[in-house]
């Protein structure tokens, strides 16, 4: 033997003697999780690779193998189903007591592996973020969507539905089918711009806007992303992945945030720290001078409202605009509840408008039941808890599909009829308080859901006091794709008609 092979041997040696311990916690750790991860009910492990054969191909497809999966472990009365992603262990929780466990806990807040990806781009605000820095930063951020700040936001909401109505006239009354998501997404953004950050980028008058073909690529790429575990070590993702087309995206994402925010620090400094305009850029503005956030922190905090804040309402949108154009009476019943509050005014809509709008608040749920915005939520165990009879090791990516929960026949009968009544005070009441959850629950809920619900309320008086919405195509025509967002995979295609007269 060489002298070389020698001191490479020698090397080996004292390495794994100076790592004993720390190979054999982690030989038993491995061990452990295997042996409680196969005592949860699942499709069969293929040595090496697991699961992940169910994993591959496109995204639709993998998303009806998790939906017959599910439907599996429903039918035999499972809670969890579990999947291997190679040694990775990913289990869903298909219950609403699955969830509470999850979602109750002030410990398990730590976000699932997908979102590795998303911190590439938002870093870790409030999304990506977990444990202490999470609760400081949930703590710092809430009182930006309290009440009186909402109130701030109603300004740029009517003003940009009235932009985005305005667009739609030289379709109105000629029969002509609009492809309305891009409008939607369009809209969306020029509203996070301005109250986030107080800038108009007016992306609805610019129709080849930048920034939002990034957001749209980065989406698809974590799509890519989550179904190939090879990427998750980064220089495969390189190698064989999207890894440099990544970074060019957020090149362009993160240099529009960043302008934006050296900008609006010099307005700050100038005027010595007094800003005109209450967005919530301004409020991180006035956290820095208190020392309390740095540059990157803020940083992180704006592209996390701008991400969350415009992909979602824009979906949810283009969904619920569709949703009312397939049912004409359930069109007819928001109208009139609008109509009651506005008559024949034009005049902008307030706070106080939109708490009266109470079936369409029902409308707006069964939308999001039927197209959840966030068709998966993600957590990694940080700790092994005992859920529903099974013990899941820590480092489980814990997954909660609410695009299969949505249409769980027992929670929902008929559950791909779109029926706004199911979230009647009555029907609510009979149901487990977890059995719907598209904004999450617990201390991890999503902080802007209430921002989201205003935005899409305003949206929509704008739209149905002054068009009829209608649809020469079936509902089940429209799909969605599950990527980090759902969004409609192709249209939806909507006719204008202008409103006339009441009803």
């Amino acid at each position: 033997m060489s002298l070389l092979s020698t001191i490479f041997l020698s090397l080996i040696l004292i390495f794994i003697l100076k790592n004993i311990k720390n190979i054999i916690k982690w030989y038993k750790e491995r061990e452990r999780k295997f042996l409680l991860g196969e005592k949860i009910p699942g499709p069969k492990r293929i040595p090496i690779i697991g699961n992940a054969n169910l994993f591959q191909g496109n995204i639709e497809d993998i998303v009806k193998r998790v939906e017959d999966e599910a439907r599996i472990g429903l039918k035999n009365g499972d809670p969890l189903r579990r999947f291997w992603m190679g040694n990775d262990l990913v289990v869903h929780g298909l219950t609403s007591d699955a969830r509470k466990v999850i979602f109750d806990s002030s410990v398990e807040i730590k976000k699932g592996f997908i979102y590795k990806f998303l911190a590439k781009w938002l870093g870790y605000g409030l999304i990506t973020s977990d444990g202490d820095k999470w609760r400081e930063r949930r703590k710092i951020l809430t009182p930006t969507f309290h009440f009186n700040m909402l109130k701030k936001y109603f300004d740029s909401f009517n003003n940009e539905s009235k932009v985005m109505i305005k667009h739609f006239e030289k379709y109105c009354d000629k029969n002509i089918e609009t492809e309305v998501y891009q409008y939607a997404k369009r809209a969306a953004l020029d509203i996070i711009c301005d109250t986030a950050m107080g800038v108009k980028i007016n992306a609805q008058d610019n129709t080849d806007n930048e920034y939002i073909k990034a957001v749209e690529k980065i989406n698809a790429l974590a799509s890519v992303f989550f179904k190939n575990i090879l990427y998750r070590f980064e220089p495969f993702y390189y190698l064989f992945g999207n890894g440099f087309e990544r970074d060019q995206l957020l090149k362009i994402l993160t240099n529009f945030t960043s302008n934006v925010i050296k900008e609006k620090t010099k307005e700050f400094e100038k005027n010595n720290g007094i800003m005109k305009d209450k967005t919530f850029l301004s409020h991180l503005l006035e956290l820095k001078s208190e020392n309390s956030l740095s540059d990157e922190d803020i940083r992180e905090e704006v592209e996390t409202f701008m991400f969350a804040g415009h992909d979602t309402t824009s979906s949810l949108n283009a969904f619920l605009w569709w949703s009312l154009a397939c049912h004409p009476k359930i069109q007819d019943r928001v109208y009139e509840e609008i109509y009651d509050i506005f008559g024949d005014e034009e005049r902008d809509v307030t706070p106080e408008d939109i708490n009266k709008l109470k079936y369409t608040e029902m409308v707006i749920k069964e939308t999001l039941r039927r197209f959840p915005t966030v068709p998966f939520i993600i957590r990694r165990l940080i700790n092994e808890v005992e859920v529903c009879g099974y013990t899941v090791p820590k480092e489980t990516n814990f997954c909660f599909p609410l695009i299969v929960a949505n249409f769980n026949e027992t929670i929902f009968p008929d559950p791909y009829k779109f029926d706004p009544d199911r979230f009647s005070p009555e029907n609510i009441a009979k149901r487990n308080a977890y059995d719907f959850t598209p904004f999450s629950a617990g201390p991890r809920n999503c902080i802007g859901q209430k921002f989201a619900l205003n935005e899409v309320k305003v949206v929509l008086c704008w739209m149905l006091r002054k068009y009829k919405l209608i649809s020469k195509r079936p509902f089940d025509e429209v799909k969605g794709i599950a990527e980090v967002t759902y969004c409609p995979k192709e249209g939806p295609y909507i006719i204008f008609e202008s409103r006339k007269s009441y009803l």
